[in-house]
């Protein structure tokens, strides 16, 4: 990690909105670039198309760009993004773990594995994965609401358990 990216994840941490939202937004583009211009370029492409519901020229922009730069963890993850859209969670998860290899402190990654999880109806995995997230983006509230809804139907599920 470098000093910045550092700083950047403290400032999640931190109880001022202003502060967490300019590092969110500082990391988001930290991550995005660290390929170099021409790969940012092209997973902005990608983003757009992915944007527009182009969910397989995203894909097919994505899969070249992780093949391009196997080392480039964004490139993992929108791919696993673009994955999720179309419900292909298995694949989807496969790519937050390779992002999440690269670059643990991927808070987006951990946010789209426990998504996928969540749709899987893995619910204990799904709820380790929001509570990483939480850990490194504490008041990002989004998790704790899935949190709340994999319990839900861990609940359901010991209900109609029962005889």
């Amino acid at each position: 990690l470098t000093m910045k990216e550092k700083e950047l994840l403290q400032n999640l941490l931190s109880e001022n909105a202003q502060l967490r939202q300019t590092a969110t937004k500082a990391l988001w583009n930290l991550w995005l670039s660290q390929a170099g211009e021409k790969a940012e370029s092209r997973i902005r492409t990608g983003t757009k198309q992915m944007d527009r519901r182009q969910y397989e020229l995203a894909q097919q922009e994505f899969e070249n760009l992780v093949m391009d730069y196997p080392t480039f963890a964004e490139a993992h993850n929108k791919l696993a993004t673009v994955l999720y859209m179309q419900e292909k969670y298995v694949q989807s998860i496969r790519e937050c773990e390779i992002t999440l290899e690269m670059n643990p402190n991927h808070f987006g990654a951990w946010n789209g594995l426990g998504l996928c999880h969540f749709r899987l109806a893995h619910y204990h995995k799904a709820i380790e994965s929001f509570n990483t997230a939480l850990t490194l983006q504490p008041y990002a509230d989004f998790n704790k609401v899935y949190i709340a809804k994999c319990r839900g139907q861990l609940n359901l599920g010991n209900l109609v358990a029962k005889p």
